[in-house]
């Protein structure tokens, strides 16, 4: 029973990698969010246009980091 006892606090021990997570997500229906545009659709300005894009580039600036 000792040796159990021992052993408890181990169990609730993670491994260093074990954190991590990946997360997937389209990256032009978070930015139609967020410019709050239609998804798939043409039915903006020039200046949400502008905004779009540099939303996509913002978000695909983090694509595959480590």
């Amino acid at each position: 029973m000792k040796k159990i006892v021992f052993l408890l606090p181990f169990l609730f021990c993670q491994a260093a990698g074990a954190n991590e997570m990946m997360v997937t997500l389209n990256v032009n229906r978070l930015c139609a969010a967020i410019v709050q545009i239609p998804y798939a659709s043409d039915n903006f300005s020039n200046e949400e246009w502008d905004q779009f894009q540099e939303c996509l580039r913002f978000v695909r600036q983090f694509d595959g980091v480590q």
